[in-house]
């Protein structure tokens, strides 16, 4: 389009809607149900990229319909950078016209524990331009991870390897297990958690060789979670305590009770800030693997056998 006739639909667009500009400029207070006007930092799992919007200007666009994000005039158009400020930012989305968006990906993003501003601004028919924009603080967070311990408070168990390696003489017992979360860069108000904890049962003779199993007994000894986690399934961090929901017992082969050890394993970890990262990324859901083991033997105790003597009525 020429600039003769952009000047033209400048003003004629300008006379239209004179006497909306004496009207207080209202914005919308959600985008598309999700986004909204909030003044918080946004803080985004590393790896995962995000759309930002900026509302339309009213005067300019009064036909804006913010459930569909649609309705602008066709003159408008937006422009984003990061950096310091608009003027001098680096740009990521040149002026495009009918776009109040921009879809970063991961690369637009800073490695994590780093900052880094968005700026927009809106421009009508390429004349007049908001010159400084406004501005949008992301904050990227490192990915989740878990470590986990056994407890032994109850001292029921003999330690091999402090924190993941333990003995009993002997079945019928319990532990809690510790978990403690690592999320570089979230702060307190966000630091909650989701896990599965995987178990195997696993028996041996005694030559130590594999004679039942492994087994997964996850469902009656793991703490399985959905990978759709909610607000319902995550636990305040950065630690919580899991007791094992059932008594480890010998397994048996041959309906006689033999060695047997407990694996559990910390298999995965998600967290409030990495599911709405994902939710913000356009992308389903998923938990982070982890590897943490406790592992628990339950011994066999010997049986005595009787003692053999000469006895006195021997003939000799």
């Amino acid at each position: 389009m020429k600039k003769t006739n952009l000047l033209k639909l400048a003003f004629t667009m300008v006379a239209m809607f004179m006497y909306l500009g004496m009207m207080a400029q209202t914005y919308p207070a959600t985008i598309l149900t999700d986004y909204v006007q909030a003044t918080e930092t946004s803080y985004q799992t590393t790896g995962l990229g995000l759309t930002l919007y900026v509302a339309p200007d009213p005067v300019y666009s009064p036909s804006y319909d913010e459930a569909t994000n649609t309705g602008m005039n066709g003159a408008s158009e937006w422009q984003w950078v990061y950096g310091a400020d608009f003027g001098t930012g680096t740009l990521l989305k040149a002026w495009t016209t009918g776009e109040n968006y921009v879809v970063l990906a991961a690369g637009d993003l800073p490695a994590a524990g780093s900052t880094r501003l968005f700026w927009a601004a809106e421009r009508f028919a390429a004349t007049c331009a908001d010159a400084t924009g406004k501005s949008h603080l992301v904050t990227v967070i490192a990915e989740p991870t878990g470590l986990m311990e056994a407890d032994n408070t109850s001292t029921n168990w003999t330690e091999v390897t402090a924190g993941t390696e333990y003995y009993r003489c002997g079945d019928g017992y319990v532990d809690d297990l510790n978990l403690t979360f690592t999320e570089t860069g979230v702060p307190g108000t966000y630091d909650y958690y989701a896990y599965n904890i995987t178990v195997t049962a696993t028996g041996y003779d005694a030559d130590g060789n594999v004679v039942v199993g492994p087994t997964d007994v996850t469902a009656t000894y793991g703490t399985p979670i959905s990978a759709a986690a909610t607000d319902a399934t995550f636990v305040d961090g950065p630690t919580t305590t899991v007791t094992i929901p059932a008594t480890m017992d010998f397994v048996q082969l041959a309906a006689v009770d033999v060695q047997t050890k407990y694996e559990f394993t910390l298999a995965s970890v998600a967290s409030r800030i990495s599911t709405v990262s994902h939710q913000r990324a356009g992308v389903a859901n998923a938990f982070y693997a982890d590897t943490d083991v406790v592992t628990y033997w339950l011994n066999l105790p010997p049986v005595t056998g009787p003692i053999y003597h000469i006895p006195n009525n021997v003939g000799l």
